[in-house]
């Protein structure tokens, strides 16, 4: 509910790997695997009571916000963030109400254990992805999964989330552990869909602990201590 500002832009860095044309010979019109930049800012910013570092996996700075002993190994914080089962999570959406714009915070479950390859499978009802015969060629390790209606109906990202955080709250820290890339059904877009959301709309994030080498390359000098 900060005061919003607008900031000057010195440098975006997307992934090498992206490449979102990558699998168009294989009829896959868009493909999302790494969907992850970074954007570098013209000055510094200048924290108070709005404004906020959010932690990052395999960093010492997680390690003292989860109070885990400062011997914990990225696996062992991996292993924390996201266990083999459902994780509450949330991310954050703009939501238009009398001609206003604000934020709202949206919560869902990741999908990481027993309903994860049926959250993955619901990937083959997205727009040019119906003939797609293996859904780990869309749905690769670098995702994470959420939507569906079981164990709740998951509220559902809209068109202009993607690139911002998936979190998990825990022990009164916000932690980022994924980044919004896209989703099986524009439920935002049709009223009616919003009322009633089908089994199948999925969203898919992009898993931070899956591009850490990368991270850990273009953030060396910001001092995050990554494990």
């Amino acid at each position: 509910g900060g005061n919003k500002k607008d900031l000057e832009i010195a440098e975006v860095l997307f992934h090498p790997n992206y490449n979102i044309n990558g699998k168009k010979a294989e009829g896959i019109s868009e493909f999302y695997d790494y969907d992850v930049a970074l954007i570098k800012l013209k000055e510094k910013l200048t924290y108070g009571q709005t404004l906020r570092p959010i932690c990052l996996p395999c960093t010492e700075g997680t390690n003292q916000a989860l109070r885990l002993p400062w011997s914990t190994t990225c696996q062992q914080q991996m292993e924390e963030l996201l266990p083999a089962k459902d994780i509450k999570a949330l991310f954050v959406s703009e939501l238009s109400k009398e001609g206003k714009k604000m934020l709202v915070r949206k919560e869902v479950y990741i999908k990481n254990g027993e309903k994860k390859a049926s959250c993955e499978r619901d990937a083959q009802y997205a727009s040019g992805y119906d003939k797609v015969k293996d859904i780990s060629a869309v749905v690769t390790p670098r995702f994470l999964c959420t939507g569906g209606v079981n164990p709740y109906a998951d509220p559902n990202t809209c068109r202009g989330d993607s690139g911002g955080p998936l979190i998990i709250h825990k022990r009164s820290r916000f932690i980022q552990v994924g980044v919004i890339s896209w989703g099986v059904v524009d439920v935002c877009k049709d009223q009616r869909r919003q009322l009633q959301v089908p089994a199948h709309a999925r969203d898919f994030h992009i898993n931070l602990f899956q591009v850490l080498p990368w991270l850990k390359e273009k953030l060396k000098d910001e001092g995050l201590g990554f494990l």
